[in-house]
């Protein structure tokens, strides 16, 4: 639908929060822990399992890799600060899963 394709396109924000280079105890909030907030990004990728398998053996950590749970065609990478990377395969069909499809 015309509202999937537009939510698709590539846009990232990238935010500096200026003065805590010089806060020893700043940690950055991932959202995904109380309070709740932004939660994560998400970038659509190429043939998703050989994508996570060549991260994994970077030694990236993976909070959801794509065989787990009921959503198949998706995965969520940790990046340093702990933020959830959401990996979407472009080929991912969410037929019977999301009324949108």
């Amino acid at each position: 639908n015309t509202l999937t394709k537009l939510l698709f396109n590539q846009c990232l924000e990238l935010t500096w929060n200026h003065g805590t280079e010089k806060d020893p105890v700043f940690k950055v909030h991932d959202g995904n822990a109380a309070p709740q907030g932004f939660g994560h990004i998400g970038f659509l990728v190429d043939d998703l399992e050989p994508a996570c398998e060549r991260m994994q053996a970077d030694g990236v950590d993976f909070k959801k890799k794509p065989s787990d749970g009921n959503m198949r065609g998706i995965a969520f990478a940790y990046d340093p600060d702990g933020y959830w990377i959401e990996l979407i395969d472009r080929k991912a069909s969410f037929a019977g899963v999301c009324s949108n499809y």
